[in-house]
């Protein structure tokens, strides 16, 4: 039997506003198929063979959680980009995008590295921008998707993102809104501020994950109520 090797990475830490269940969506899903899925959470200190796994998970967290492990985080900067150059999956949401740009700060004034795959800076406001959206992903650019915006944490990019994952159809204006571009696709590197959980909420784009995951060995399995509950989440919206 086929076995889908899933990292949770720092699952413990940065697991905000239920966005681990993007790891138990997809785990279902693989299951579903007839497959194994194993899933290891590690965190700081822990040991990471990262070309072990077939898909990484990287969720959400507090602005002084993804600090916490950035240091972490850089210590692998040059596997984590191998890994994702390779072509392997790795699914990044919420605040987690952070770490893939230069730099980020916060409201202490303090600055941390980030492993710089993406030529763009962030940093932490005293306010919160909240806001459903109707996106269109870049993938399948004749669906629409549904996302939700809960964060405190602005993106600004030096040149034009020329590897965003989704246009931004809907969604409300105000400080730290995401413009009219959203997210990062890079190779099999998806990297979005959505929450929700975007995978469980969006069966187009958890198809498209797995997909990348699994190549040929891909099977079909229902989506329908998953896709009606999406469908009437983005008519609500336009």
């Amino acid at each position: 039997m086929k076995k889908v090797r899933i990292l949770n990475l720092y699952g413990e830490a940065l697991d905000l506003n239920g966005d681990g269940k993007n790891v138990t969506a997809f785990e279902k899903r693989i299951r579903e198929m007839g497959y194994e899925a194993e899933t290891e959470t590690l965190g700081v200190g822990d040991e990471i063979d990262f070309p072990g796994y077939d898909i990484v998970f990287l969720t959400h967290g507090k602005p002084h959680n993804v600090s916490a492990i950035s240091p972490d985080f850089i210590k692998y900067k040059e596997d984590i980009i191998n890994y994702i150059e390779s072509g392997k999956v790795f699914v990044a949401t919420g605040s987690s995008n952070m770490l893939f740009g230069k730099s980020f700060s916060m409201l202490d004034g303090k600055t941390y590295e980030g492993i710089g795959l993406f030529d763009c800076e962030a940093e932490e406001f005293d306010s919160l921008y909240v806001s459903d959206a109707v996106l269109v992903p870049e993938f399948a650019p004749e669906e629409k998707m549904f996302g939700t915006y809960y964060r405190c944490e602005s993106v600004k990019f030096n040149a034009p993102n020329e590897n965003r994952l989704f246009r931004v159809l809907k969604a409300d204006s105000g400080k730290g809104s995401v413009g009219e571009g959203e997210g990062c696709r890079y190779k099999n590197l998806f990297a979005t501020w959505c929450l929700g959980p975007v995978l469980a909420r969006n069966p187009i784009m958890m198809k498209e994950v797995l997909h990348c995951v699994l190549g040929e060995d891909y099977r079909e399995t229902d989506f329908s109520l998953e896709e009606k509950a999406a469908k009437m989440l983005v008519e609500g919206l336009i």
